[in-house]
């Protein structure tokens, strides 16, 4: 994940420089949708390949490389975020998107909705964009000054948030993300992802196998053990107890005692995960390295592999909504859909 943002931070000054001398075009031009040239192509076992987002014939100058993070609010609506400031809505399950307009190039790599209206993502450089109208308008915030990579954002109503970033350094919001407050974590590993089920309570995962917990609203941080020293790319909790990580080489770890003790799962793959996403304490995914999507439906006791076309291009993000709709999305710039089309 960390190669990844550098080749990206690096290719956003390119691109700045270029701008700044006449080359390309405006990268903020108003909302696209997907065009109807690209028909999807069929994937087995429930999971449908959708056209491009964006086409690169109707975006040439985005050279979109890569999405890092989805959301659903429900089987209809959701956002997606990538490179080059890329911002998409969908209302029809992810069948099409629209593109909309951000006023910035640089790399989004998490997003974090409360509503169908107010919605916040952060990227590279402490960048942070926030919406009060599902956005279709996005304003950019002063973000988190001294970070070069935020990787998670998770708001839990209109004022209060968080911000994972590198050398373990978490931030807080009440204000709505106006001003941020650095919390002291304990670690000064990479924070990768971090995610909280109430107001008080909530993960942060990392390298190094970092995976720390609060129960206090960030006030304090306490390390958990994940046994070992893998990287650890995505975490995802249901309840205060149930909830898993994944990380490089397969890793998979699950807990039914909010992080107290972290068991290992056979995943039953070598390949880095990256994204994961629990529907009900048996049912979960898991998505990473040569578009990868793994399930299971016994709370990980076996997992399997779902087939989708292989790729050097790694998915990143998977939200399911329910046990027959969601999507995946990754760094080739493809989004995948499990369930029907034409919702």
């Amino acid at each position: 994940m960390k190669t990844f943002n550098i080749f990206m931070l690096l290719l956003v000054s390119i691109t700045a420089v270029a701008t700044a001398c006449g080359g390309g075009d405006d990268v903020s031009s108003p909302a696209e949708a997907p065009g109807a040239a690209a028909a999807p192509a069929t994937g087995p076992v429930g999971w449908t390949i959708l056209p491009q987002f964006p086409p690169r014939e109707q975006v040439i100058s985005r050279r979109l490389l890569g999405l890092n993070d989805l959301i659903m609010l429900d089987e209809s609506t959701g956002w997606i975020v990538g490179t080059d400031g890329a911002i998409g809505r969908t209302t029809d399950g992810g069948d099409t998107w629209v593109l909309q307009k951000t006023g910035t190039a640089i790399n989004l790599t998490a997003v974090s909705f409360v509503d169908t209206q107010n919605g916040w993502v952060v990227g590279t450089a402490g960048t942070i964009l926030h919406t009060s109208d599902g956005g279709d308008t996005w304003e950019q915030l002063d973000g988190i000054k001294g970070v070069l990579f935020t990787e998670g954002v998770q708001f839990v109503n209109l004022t209060t948030g968080w911000v994972a970033a590198d050398f373990g350094s978490m931030f807080h919001t009440t204000d709505g993300g106006l001003t941020w407050t650095k919390q002291d974590t304990g670690s000064l590993e990479d924070l990768n992802d971090l995610l909280f089920v109430d107001d008080r309570t909530g993960w942060a995962v990392g390298f190094g196998g970092t995976i720390l917990h609060t129960a206090d609203a960030g006030t304090t941080w306490t390390a958990q053990d994940s046994g070992g020293d893998t990287q650890l790319n995505s975490v995802w909790f249901l309840d205060p107890n149930v909830g898993a990580v994944v990380g490089q080489s397969g890793m998979i770890l699950y807990t039914t005692d909010g992080g107290t003790t972290w068991t290992p799962q056979q995943s039953g793959t070598t390949e880095d995960l990256v994204g994961v996403h629990f529907l009900d304490p048996q049912n979960g995914w898991a998505v990473g390295s040569k578009n990868i999507i793994i399930h299971t439906s016994d709370g990980g006791a076996t997992w399997a592999q779902q087939e989708t076309i292989a790729s050097s291009d790694s998915l990143r993000g998977i939200y399911l909504t329910s046990l027959r709709s969601g999507l995946a999305a990754g760094s080739g710039g493809g989004i995948w859909k499990y369930g029907p089309l034409g919702r």
